[in-house]
């Protein structure tokens, strides 16, 4: 006996409406700040400011992209042609704001060696009142996409954002940090080595976020006590052995299984589907059943081959 199940027929949707106000407000928020920095540095002729504001130039696209991702999703949640939805989009767009990540990072560290051996004069008084604005508003953005429910471990997307803003609340801590240094201690060399420091900082964030969202789109398996929670139920009673599992994240809080069981007194595949039916978050359940007569404590015997009629 051979049965094939489909799938199980869950919703699609995960609410992201959290994620994309947070994204969209603090997007207009970023651009707001990154033209007055721009503007003040051209006005006061800081270099530091200009290249703070073209620093949030950058993290404003990446909010564009990660708002793009949420209104993406939510449009093509009911999509025929996404097998498992449209979930894998937050990772793709937390990967593609982690690429994001190293380059400024890149820049930074290159353009603070470069000021390291080649000053520049800058305005501090302007350019630290300038840089505390900036503080300020990072702030407020980083509170309005707080990890109010612990989200944050699971939408990739939002978390991507979130970075962004810490990352460039680090530069202004540091950029303020550096122009008072300056400003009151004659030590200008503070402010390209502060850039240096907040883009190896920066640079270790994107790399682990590109890690673990890189693992989600290349399917890696679920966690170890997902799978022992799934063989536990399943093989409890003694009489049924699962013979492959594979269990996969397939978006934010959403995770998919295909499970084959070897089964003394085969049943329906909706009966070992209801033994799943507690597990946290998993939407698609795909159960193959073979008969066999082996215990499930004989997990290295091999059974007889299963007739495919």
């Amino acid at each position: 006996m051979h049965n094939h199940s489909c799938s199980c027929g869950h919703d699609h949707h995960h609410n992201p409406d959290h994620g994309e106000r947070g994204t969209r407000f603090v997007f207009w928020l970023t651009v707001i700040t990154m033209a007055v920095e721009i503007f003040s540095g051209w006005i006061f002729g800081s270099m530091a400011l200009l290249a703070d504001g073209w620093h949030m130039a950058s993290h404003a696209g990446a909010m564009a992209v990660a708002w793009f991702a949420y209104v993406w999703a939510r449009k093509n949640a009911d999509n025929p042609d996404l097998v498992f939805g449209a979930g894998k989009v937050n990772a793709l767009a937390g990967f593609a704001s982690a690429v994001g990540l190293i380059l400024v990072a890149l820049y930074m560290a290159g353009e603070s060696l470069t000021r390291l051996f080649s000053p520049v004069p800058i305005s501090f008084g302007p350019a630290t009142l300038v840089a505390v604005l900036g503080l300020a508003i990072n702030l407020v953005s980083a509170w309005w996409l707080r990890d109010e429910d612990h989200v944050h471990s699971h939408d990739h997307n939002l978390k991507a954002a979130y970075m962004h803003v810490l990352a460039d609340a680090l530069t202004s801590i540091l950029a303020i940090f550096a122009l008072l240094g300056g400003k009151y201690y004659g030590l200008n060399w503070l402010d390209p080595a502060m850039g240096i420091v907040g883009a190896l900082v920066i640079g270790r964030w994107a790399i682990g976020l590109m890690r673990e969202t890189g693992w989600i789109l290349l399917d890696r398996r679920a966690d170890k006590d997902l799978h022992a929670d799934i063989l536990r139920r399943i093989e409890q009673g003694g009489e049924i052995r699962v013979r492959d599992l594979y269990a996969w994240n397939v978006g934010p809080r959403r995770l998919a299984a295909h499970v084959t069981v070897e089964d003394a007194s085969p049943r329906p595949p909706e009966f070992y589907k209801d033994l799943l039916a507690e597990v946290a978050h998993l939407e698609h359940v795909t159960v193959e059943v073979h008969s066999c007569p082996c215990p499930a404590e004989s997990r290295d015997q091999v059974c007889p081959e299963a007739d495919h009629a």
